[in-house]
């Protein structure tokens, strides 16, 4: 679980704002652990399941003095909260207040990167292109000299590349004309630097950009000092407030214009949520050893989130309940049965699961998965066309899951259709996604694994019921100029029916048949291992690849023997392997988007890496995706 740290003190508005922005965030992020910070009668009364209060006696307030709240509010509740990130308590702090303080503080607690003078504050501005600059600094630094913009500008780099996955971002220094002998001093011999380190091959220097550039996404970075960057951030978000205040007035004149803005509403509301600076809020203080981010001290509720979700983002959700290994060996013990954990992890290499509780079904865990995801991709769920839910468990004969999910989510009007391919169900619903998105049926695309296999499993076979778990995750597809799903290929045999299904079925209001799984274990993995291997190498072929190619291969986590076989036949090492079915057991369709949340979050999977999915369930069906993200 990821641990955030927030000064709820901080900012013109303090607990009135971060409180309630901090609660919606966690709701809508189930696998996020907050601290939150503050005075003690400020913080009296909130509760969460997912959120610690630590209590702090002090406060820094907007226009204290670096000197005041460095060294004497020692206990002031920005400090403690950035010093749970040099605790190791939290993997980053938010905060709203004090820029300068919060700067100082950070850089006495936290340290500074090694090469790194000053910490520097990179935020987004949305730009012509569809995406958005980033700048820096902020506001941090309001002098610097060339040398610290040239750090900057490295710093940018980095992040962006992480970011984005361009491994060679264009870096533009702002100035007030693109001719090198523009400027002051500072500026001229910023780009004397820049220049040289573009020559040495360190940075991808553009050149001078003039500040138009910011919003024509003419460089990837702008590099600046914190006052003009703050300046040229504010007049933008005051520009946009200024427009949208302007089309309600324009719209607001007579009967005429009211019923022309009933009409213009789709896109007068697109075009509000892409002017909506508080989408936005949340700056990263970049070249400290920890993660610390600033939010507006103006930010209201739904801006501080923003600032929270930029900390942390995710696509997937896992049931709270969880068994180890020793859980499930004292069950099966009470029913007679012998098992113990190292024959679990010797045959399996799980040793925890999840599952859902009484009352909870696919479609909650789809839920859960699927507002994640969509805020990890900036989107609401009114902007998804297309709802795709690979399911073996749902939540009823029909509807489909994906309907229902539909009208959880609040989205109407686009299909929404289940898949059904067991363990195989995700692959076989990316392929459909990437078919219907090519043919123009849709433009974004919501695809969704979820599954509570603990249902079905039988509790007196300990051969089975130690291998299946419940959760979900959610991936969004949008339409590119740039394929992002480079190649797919799906099977299947219907005359491996028999070695692994749940064997039952309803008929006239009684359930007929065994509604408990029922599997052929040597056969599944003999079967498993020699298709999985086809495919891997069926999608490379198509897509013009070779297995070197590979940054990481994210097979479906059934068992870590059939895993390992499969990387060894790719000659694949087993370092590029994503692994978690330690710790979620086999989730069927919803396992391969649970481990690629997984290790997107973790760090290992990035923007621009070229990943390989690759999957064999019931039925018999089996398929492989080759993606880049």
């Amino acid at each position: 679980m990821i641990t955030i740290a927030v000064d709820c003190m901080g900012g013109d508005h303090g607990p009135r704002v971060t409180l309630p922005a901090c609660t919606h965030f966690l709701d809508r992020h189930p696998d996020v652990g907050l601290i939150l910070v503050g005075l003690p009668e400020s913080m009296a009364g909130f509760a969460h399941a997912r959120a610690k209060v630590v209590l702090a006696s002090e406060v820094v307030t907007m226009d204290d003095p670096l000197e005041v709240a460095l060294r004497r509010k020692k206990d002031s509740s920005m400090r403690v909260a950035i010093a749970q990130v040099k605790d190791g308590a939290a993997q980053a702090a938010v905060s709203a207040g004090n820029t300068g303080a919060l700067m100082a503080i950070s850089r006495y607690l936290l340290k500074t990167l090694d090469g790194i003078d000053r910490p520097a504050i990179a935020g987004q501005i949305p730009n012509a292109k569809g995406g958005a600059t980033t700048v820096l600094d902020m506001g941090a630094n309001v002098d610097c000299s060339a040398a610290h913009l040239l750090q900057f500008a490295v710093m940018g780099s980095a992040l962006v590349s992480v970011l984005s996955g361009e491994e060679n971002p264009s870096v533009g220094l702002l100035n007030i004309g693109e001719e090198a002998i523009k400027g002051n001093e500072v500026i001229k011999k910023a780009g004397e630097l820049l220049r040289s380190a573009a020559k040495s091959g360190d940075l991808n220097f553009y050149g001078n950009v003039e500040g138009n550039d910011i919003f024509k996404g003419t460089a990837d970075i702008v590099v600046c000092d914190g006052f003009v960057g703050n300046v040229a951030l504010k007049a933008s978000e005051g520009l946009a407030k200024m427009i949208v205040d302007f089309l309600k007035k324009e719209f607001s004149h007579n009967i005429f214009t009211k019923f022309a803005a009933i009409t213009a509403y789709p896109v007068i509301s697109a075009l509000k949520k892409r002017m909506d600076h508080r989408r936005y809020n949340g700056g990263a203080l970049l070249g400290l050893r920890g993660l610390v981010f600033k939010s507006h001290g103006s930010a209201d509720e739904t801006a501080f989130g923003f600032a929270l979700g930029r900390a942390y983002g995710t696509g997937s959700y896992l049931p709270p309940r969880r068994l180890t290994n020793a859980d499930m060996v004292a069950d099966l013990a009470a029913q007679g049965l012998e098992s113990s954990d190292e024959w679990i992890v010797e045959r399996t290499g799980i040793r925890a699961r999840h599952f859902a509780d009484t009352g909870v079904y696919s479609s909650d865990l789809a839920l859960n998965a699927s507002r994640q995801a969509l805020q990890a991709a900036g989107l609401d769920a009114k902007d998804i066309d297309l709802i795709i839910v690979a399911t073996s468990t749902p939540d009823m004969v029909f509807p489909s899951t994906a309907c229902i999910l539909q009208g959880k989510l609040g989205n109407k009007g686009g299909p929404a259709l289940d898949v059904q391919a067991v363990c195989g169900g995700f692959i076989y619903a990316l392929t459909l996604a990437d078919s219907l998105i090519q043919t123009g049926t849709a433009k974004k695309a919501l695809v969704v694994g979820a599954e509570i296999f603990s249902r079905l499993l039988d509790f007196k076979d300990r051969t089975t019921c130690v291998l299946f778990g419940d959760g979900a995750g959610a991936v969004v597809l949008e339409a590119s100029t740039e394929p992002g799903i480079l190649a797919t290929d799906i099977h299947a045999d219907g005359q491996y029916t028999d070695i692994l299904c749940v064997p039952g079925n309803v008929s006239g209001g009684q359930v007929m048949g065994e509604p408990l799984l029922r599997m052929d274990g040597q056969a599944v993995f003999k079967l498993a291992v020699g298709v999985l291997d086809e495919a891997a190498r069926a999608v490379l072929t198509k897509a013009g690849k070779e297995a070197a190619d590979v940054d990481w291969l994210i097979p479906h986590q059934a068992n870590i023997r059939i895993m390992q076989s499969t990387a060894r036949k790719l000659k694949l090492p087993l370092d590029k392997v994503v692994v978690t079915v330690d710790q979620h057991g086999n989730t069927s369709a919803a396992s391969i988007p649970l481990a690629l949340d997984t290790a997107v979050r973790a760090g290992q999977v990035k923007p621009g890496q070229t990943l390989l999915l690759e999957a064999v369930g019931g039925g018999f069906t089996w398929g492989a995706v080759l993606l880049k993200l």
